[in-house]
């Protein structure tokens, strides 16, 4: 797994590189942002950063899931 962590606002040579990837690679993006709505790319598993240890939705991680999100990744792109 590719993990791709966007800053806000996010930039969009990354959003075109995540959709141009193969879909066998199945790569997974992080926004590091607490608003605006999350881009939605298919084929890309997208989730939003949140301060609190229990996330509000699916579309959301921990900072505690974002680094075992990082560890677990065969590539971290940071943006």
């Amino acid at each position: 797994m590719t993990l791709h962590i966007l800053k806000h606002p996010v930039n969009p040579l990354a959003l075109q590189i995540l959709e141009s990837t193969p879909a066998e690679e199945s790569p997974v993006a992080v926004v590091l942002s607490s608003g605006g709505e999350l881009p939605q790319l298919r084929g890309v598993k997208m989730y939003r950063v949140t301060d609190s240890s229990a996330p509000a939705n699916s579309e959301s991680v921990s900072y505690s899931r974002l680094l075992d999100l990082i560890f677990t990744a065969d590539k971290v792109i940071a943006w």
